[in-house]
């Protein structure tokens, strides 16, 4: 899998017409701060992905001399060429897979898969469940056709089922009315644990492999998925039915608390260093590690479904990592298109072969 061509027009820093050139391996995109390296990684990730990871609004990309901005991507997969058309004019985006309008999320990474890594990904590590339970859905999003859609419906019902609580006890509402999306609430809330567990497992094989590497053996990464439905992962043949009856058992603390107390909402996985936690206890060094280790992961877990790897986009990550350890990741990657932006590419060894893309107040130079 490999991204060929792009073109920028009017976006972000980019004013006009800019075009850009890739090369399999490892592509380096460094100049000072500010100058644009990281939003042509974004424009890169928003075409494969329909979104922009930084974005609340497509607006916020248009640069200000702009009605809007063009974004345009030739990509290889299997040997099959393909054309990436995104367009955000006046409030309205538009886009278009090899000519015809409309594809979803899942059609655009069907056929240009990224994976992303940006400073702030480390938050992951080092703080609350909601970044870790984010993280899992993103990714297992995009090996899992309908699994987004199983999100948005359980959020839905969760949803739902808070207002009914709500009505229960300043309305009078009858409590029995719970059971009609508690059973909706049940099937879907089920299938996205399973999901999750199955995912973390692969993550944690592939994971512990490559930070072994990273680490020169002298340490032991384990993930657990921490989940307040079942207590023990050999009871998962019961989780729906432990479900129920946990979600039964809540009712009286969920009508005081007006939310509900059950579920993969609420959810956790556990990430350890030697079976000591890396968020209390790693340094910076290794939370950044164990963070980089889990996107190399993902690059295996695509690989072996997909039989490819996807475009690897790595912002300006490195930086504060030893030069062994930038130079393992960079080994583990030299077979896969790769972007890594910085400020300073002398950590990359002569034996790596890398194509330089300098960039300077929004060109290429």
């Amino acid at each position: 899998m490999k991204i060929e061509t792009l073109r920028l027009v009017n976006y972000r820093n980019y004013l006009g017409e800019h075009d850009f050139q890739f090369q399999q391996g490892i592509n380096v995109v460094h100049g000072r701060n500010a100058q644009g390296k990281t939003n042509l990684l974004e424009a890169i990730f928003l075409l494969s992905r329909g979104y922009a990871h930084r974005l609340k609004s497509l607006k916020d990309a248009v640069h200000f001399e702009s009605p809007g901005f063009y974004l345009r991507a030739t990509t290889q997969l299997m040997d099959i060429h393909h054309q990436i058309v995104l367009k955000y004019v006046k409030g309205k985006k538009t886009v278009q897979l090899d000519g015809k309008d409309g594809p979803g999320r899942e059609a655009l990474l069907k056929v240009f898969p990224t994976v992303l890594f940006v400073p702030d990904d480390l938050k992951m590590i080092k703080e609350g469940p909601s970044r870790r339970r984010a993280f899992l859905d993103t990714e297992i999003a995009a090996f899992r056709p309908g699994y987004a859609a199983v999100l948005r419906e359980y959020r839905n019902i969760l949803s739902q089922r808070g207002a009914l609580l709500r009505d229960i006890r300043y309305k009078g509402t009858d409590p029995h009315m719970l059971s009609l999306w508690d059973g909706q609430l049940v099937q879907a809330g089920t299938r996205i644990i399973r999901h999750r567990m199955d995912y973390l497992q692969k993550l944690n094989l592939k994971a512990r492999e490559l930070h072994s590497v990273l680490s020169d053996d002298n340490e032991k990464l384990t993930l657990h998925y921490i989940s307040n439905v079942l207590q023990d992962k050999r009871d998962l043949s019961r989780l729906e039915a432990t479900y129920t009856q946990r979600l039964n058992e809540g009712k009286g603390r969920d009508l005081e608390r007006l939310t509900t107390g059950i579920g993969p909402h609420l959810d956790d996985f556990s990430i350890t260093i030697n079976d000591r936690d890396t968020r209390l206890y790693g340094s910076q060094g290794q939370q950044r590690t164990v963070a980089i280790a889990l996107i190399l992961s993902e690059i295996e877990i695509f690989k072996d479904i997909y039989g490819t790897e996807p475009v690897v986009l790595l912002d300006d990550v490195l930086s504060e990592l030893d030069i062994r350890r930038q130079q393992s990741i960079l080994s583990l990657l030299r077979n896969t298109q790769t972007f890594i932006t910085c400020t300073d590419s002398s950590f990359i060894p002569e034996e790596i072969p890398v194509h330089t893309i300098e960039i300077e107040g929004g060109k290429q130079i």
